[in-house]
């Protein structure tokens, strides 16, 4: 089927500014949920395929659930297959996630559910950053094996050279990184192939990405404070356009992420009943570039709101007025990842890279993983006596308590 929207998503209108112009669209529809496999369970779940919208996925021909379900945390099989019962069929894992357990658990509930063909399943490998040249076949198919064994499958949908940085983009150029994926398609392992990245540098790698001519599909952060005009990285939408005309498949993460409500300032939004996390979200899907939005939810109400959003995608008048309101209010509360203006005056600290595993500490209450990662990074990264702060929060376009924050974030994460 075809998104109810796709429409509105194929026009060219002026997407820049449509937080200025949406307006109110009609209510949305209720969650069944499965609690437990029945031998009814797949059947059922086929029934309701239509309950989430679809795109085309830009050159992979594949229709998917714009809706995508993020596995970066504790999953339980129940929750999973809720997801798989609301009409969610694109999921996004990695083997970092929850150290393979989050691949597990989803081999485990797309083998008892019978619906792996169902899923557009997209899984990661890191292992790249080691290098790769001439081994690059190796490094991928050793830890894609691995993968595929954990997932109960033959392949995937779509496998991703994950979290690619700045220095990496030379990886995108690389023929044997090129053909390495072109032989793992071949072996009928993998269908697809992409990255995920929301390094500082996101506008350059989505130019290297299109330029390539061998990825199918690029997965990015990008959220509502993303959206707009010249103020709001107009390089980065430059980037998308590229894309978007070498039809790579555009998937959006960290969706929600800028939705994140620091030290509170907006309850009177909240005691309105205006819902931020449901408002940004959808602030994507009005972008007709994106296919797919993951969002990583962790919870039945997440999971409810976000399927409702997908068949209601416009903002009220309203809710364009409280989201605005609360962009500008907190813009200088949430860290936009512009990190190339001022890690260079932080000399070594990786200050976008800090302050996200300082929202993995404090927002998503992945502590743990947050400390592991703080305390993987370099010496010279976790030296702040020989930064200067004062200078890297000075370089921030957008007024941030840089030396505050980083500091907060060493007291957190140092173990």
């Amino acid at each position: 089927m075809t998104c109810p929207s796709q429409a509105h998503r194929g026009n060219s209108g002026d997407r820049r500014t449509f937080l200025k112009t949406a307006v109110a669209a009609g209510s949305a529809g209720a969650l069944a949920a499965a609690e437990s496999v029945t031998p009814a369970f797949a059947q059922a779940a086929q029934a309701e395929q239509s309950t989430v919208p679809t795109a085309t996925l830009g050159k992979t021909g594949r229709k998917v659930s714009i809706l995508g379900m993020g596995t970066s945390w504790k999953l339980s099989p129940s929750f999973v297959q809720a997801a798989l019962f609301s009409g969610v069929r694109y999921i996004d894992t990695s083997e970092s996630y929850e150290n393979t357990v989050s691949e597990k658990v989803l081999g485990d509930v797309l083998d008892r559910t019978k619906m792996r063909k169902d899923v557009y399943l997209v899984t990661k490998n890191a292992a790249y950053r080691k290098g790769m040249g001439a081994s690059a076949l190796q490094t991928l198919e050793s830890r894609l094996d691995a993968s595929l064994e954990r997932l109960k499958t033959d392949y995937v949908d779509s496998y991703y050279l994950h979290g690619v940085a700045g220095d990496q983009i030379a990886i995108l150029r690389d023929p044997d990184v090129k053909k390495a994926f072109e032989e793992l398609k071949r072996k009928g392992k993998i269908l697809f192939c992409g990255l995920s990245c929301h390094d500082a540098r996101l506008p350059e790698i989505l130019d290297a990405a299109a330029e390539a001519g061998w990825m199918d599909q690029v997965m990015f952060k990008y959220n509502f404070r993303d959206v707009g005009g010249k103020d709001r990285h107009d390089d980065l939408q430059r980037a998308i356009d590229k894309a978007a005309k070498a039809n790579l498949g555009l998937v959006a993460m960290k969706t929600q992420g800028g939705s994140v409500n620091f030290p509170d300032k907006m309850a009177k939004l909240q005691e309105k009943g205006f819902k931020k996390e449901v408002a940004a979200i959808k602030t994507v899907w009005m972008d007709d570039r994106i296919q797919v939005a993951v969002s990583e939810m962790t919870n039945r109400s997440d999971l409810r709101e976000n399927v409702a959003a997908t068949r209601d995608q416009k903002l009220s008048a309203r809710d364009v007025q409280l989201l605005e309101e609360y962009r500008q209010t907190t813009a200088h509360l949430y860290c936009h990842g512009c990190g190339h203006l001022c890690e260079t005056a932080a000399k070594g600290v990786p200050v976008a890279t800090v302050l996200r595993y300082l929202r993995y500490y404090e927002v998503y209450g992945k502590r743990q993983e947050a400390r592991a990662l703080y305390q993987a990074l370099p010496p010279v990264a976790r030296n702040l006596a020989a930064a200067d702060l004062t200078a890297a929060a000075l370089a921030c376009p957008h007024g941030l308590p840089v030396a505050d924050l980083i500091q907060r974030a060493d007291r957190r994460l140092r173990v």
